[in-house]
């Protein structure tokens, strides 16, 4: 797997380690807080869920909008500051109800930091590398959410959950460190058309810089049919992601192997991004993300029917199978990011961004409630091959958009000028 050439980039790589793992080492320490100590309704799981995925959805377009007329180094800085400032409060958070307020507030602020990462990686990288920097900082992303829980949960056995939120806040602190060492300014850009907009004495609305990120991804077939097969596979995956842990009961495994089962998810997720990190050649993106729906969905469809009809199954199996997922669904997650890069003009990567993380995860909030009413009414196993049939089906539908979705490749992209500056 090759880092990129751009020495600021690589440091870009190595703040996010810190960024990303704090933004899973307290995970363990809210759940703990809510399960044990004020034993709250069930209920409360779920406004965790929304408080901290609808900020994404309701600030998200607005924070692209800003990244992409800030300075760069500003906002990666500022928001780990904030994230940071926020997860020291949740020290302080004397009920549940405060709790997801500033979960809430947290969410809000990170809004800001992925566009801006993914702005970075546009304007730093060379067309040629994208892949292989989209697949590191998956392997990063994926590490943190085996490490970042695992970490917390050995931390509460010595300290309680509120010295872990003090732990985390730290963490953010070293990410904005890292973050401070780059140079004075690196920005995206200005797009011509916002451009001729200043030539003539005026100035952008905010609302006409948020409207133009929708306008970019929905007259851009390749951003759109990209971004709408991404979000209809998250709502696929979280029908029946947040029901891991009772089929795992359902099939007499204990919460030993749930646990190994996440991390395997992780490992594979891991193992995925490193091998298409060391890809020379170009590829349809839709030929890695075809397959890979195509594969993930037969290994949900699986897990479902054994659940329905009981069939016996070894650990061993279970956990392979868990690791098989995360490594084939890699094939998925690395190359939408590349195409959002590749296809999103300079100057807008920001509000791109942006915007495909809201339909992600209105898509993302609506499908846990679905898949949990198909299991009360029907079975268990029920949400399971209910999505993989969905992904089944949009992987068809990748392999047969190719040959009428036209997508730029790094080649093309290269004679392209160069998106950004470094002063």
């Amino acid at each position: 797997m090759r880092l990129p050439k751009n020495k600021n980039m690589r440091r870009i790589l190595a703040a996010q380690l810190p960024a990303d793992f704090a933004d899973w080492l307290d995970y363990v320490a809210v759940i703990t807080l809510f399960t044990y100590v004020w034993q709250v309704d069930t209920i409360y799981f779920a406004w965790f869920a929304v408080s901290f995925s609808l900020p994404y959805i309701l600030v998200g377009p607005l924070a692209g909008a800003l990244v992409d007329r800030s300075d760069l180094k500003s906002v990666l800085v500022l928001s780990n500051l904030g994230r940071a400032l926020s997860t020291f409060s949740l020290i302080f958070a004397s009920q549940p109800e405060i709790m997801l307020a500033l979960i809430a507030l947290r969410s809000s602020i990170d809004s800001f930091f992925s566009p801006a990462k993914q702005v970075a990686i546009q304007a730093l990288v060379e067309r040629d590398e994208l892949m292989a920097t989209n697949s590191v900082s998956h392997v990063i992303n994926q590490a943190s959410k085996v490490a970042g829980p695992a970490v917390g949960g050995a931390l509460l056995i010595w300290v309680s959950p509120q010295a872990v939120f003090g732990v985390n806040g730290a963490v953010s602190l070293l990410a904005m460190a890292i973050f401070m060492t780059l140079p004075r300014k690196i920005e995206a850009k200005q797009t011509e058309d916002h451009d001729a907009q200043q030539e003539e004495g005026g100035k952008a609305s905010m609302l006409n810089d948020i409207l133009s990120g929708f306008a970019i991804v929905f007259s851009t077939p390749a951003l759109w049919t990209t971004i709408m097969l991404g979000a209809m596979g998250f709502f696929a995956i979280f029908l029946h992601d947040t029901l891991i842990g009772p089929v795992t009961r359902e099939l007499g495994f204990d919460a030993t192997i749930l646990g190994i089962s996440v991390a395997a998810v992780g490992g594979g997720g891991i193992l995925g991004a490193v091998t298409l990190g060391s890809m020379k050649r170009h590829i349809h993106p839709f030929l890695l993300i075809g397959p890979s729906m195509i594969i993930v969905s037969a290994m949900t469809m699986l897990l479902g029917s054994v659940a329905i009809y009981g069939w016996s199954i070894h650990p061993y199996i279970f956990v392979a199978a868990f690791f098989l997922v995360g490594f084939v669904g890699t094939g998925t997650f690395v190359p939408l990011r590349t195409v959002l890069q590749l296809e999103t003009p300079s100057g807008k990567m920001g509000r791109v961004t942006a915007v495909n993380e809201s339909l992600s995860l209105v898509a993302m909030i609506s499908a846990p409630f679905i898949g949990a009413t198909l299991a009360s009414i029907y079975h268990i196993g029920v949400p399971f091959v209910f999505g993989g049939t969905i992904t089944l089906v949009l992987g068809i539908i990748a392999l047969i958009l190719i040959k009428f979705v036209p997508f730029t490749s790094p080649e093309e992209a290269s004679d392209l000028p160069k998106t950004a500056e470094t002063v």
